[in-house]
């Protein structure tokens, strides 16, 4: 595996589908309030799609400042391989959860070095880390999806020393300069495959086929193990 391709914010079956056939390595789902939000009951609907399918992406619920108690509920009963926390929740977190997870942190413009690994930092300092740090970038009111670009050349210093999924403002032309110089163990992408505000299967096969691409030019391999995937 060259490198991990997330594909976030699915709101239908079909959506799902698009994604499978790009061949990405997980897919999202929004459980927390946003445009791209699921029900309980649509989440279950693309769930299914997915693990009908051949070869099935893992499947992330994406959960802001939510209750552990809520999130483990909704995991547990979708299944889910993993559960993403992009909100401002604390390590302690990961332990009481008890399940994969990745930690979103959105860099704020401007932020040193120092200051952004005096962040990350803590969550690796327990008995239960992130699988990875997911790197967004920040906006004043929306806490994702935004379309805003994170600082490159600080992603590329803070994936030196964590394993570092990049977001924020990728797609399928930008995507492989940001491999190039960030060298993530992944990328993440939702608006940048979006067409009039809804997932556009073109944008989805480009996006994971530039990501692809770029990958393989990396000398090394993604160290984010799942279950059986590395």
């Amino acid at each position: 595996m060259p490198g991990l391709v997330k594909l976030c914010g699915m709101r239908t079956p079909e959506d799902a589908r698009a994604a499978i056939e790009t061949g990405a390595d997980l897919i999202g789902l929004v459980f927390a309030p946003s445009r791209r939000r699921v029900s309980l009951e649509e989440a279950r609907a693309i769930c299914r799609t997915v693990r009908e399918s051949r070869n099935p992406p893992r499947i992330v619920g994406l959960f802001v400042d939510a209750p552990v108690d809520e999130i483990a509920m909704i995991a547990s009963a979708l299944e889910l391989d993993l559960v993403q926390l992009h909100g401002n929740e604390p390590p302690e977190v990961l332990a009481r959860l008890g399940w994969p997870a990745l930690k979103a942190i959105r860099l704020r413009p401007g932020e040193s070095l120092e200051a952004a690994c005096d962040r990350i930092a803590p969550y690796f300092s327990r008995e239960r880390n992130p699988l990875a740090i997911l790197l967004d970038a920040y906006h004043p009111s929306l806490l994702g999806g935004t379309g805003q670009i994170v600082d490159w050349t600080l992603a590329a210093e803070l994936a030196a020393r964590f394993p570092i999924i990049l977001a924020g403002g990728l797609r399928p032309e930008t995507v492989a300069e940001a491999i190039a110089l960030v060298r993530p163990l992944g990328v993440d992408v939702s608006s940048g495959i979006e067409r009039d505000g809804h997932k556009d299967p073109q944008l989805m096969q480009a996006f994971v086929a530039a990501a692809r691409r770029a990958f393989l030019t990396l000398d090394r391999p993604a160290e984010i193990r799942i279950g059986g995937m590395r």
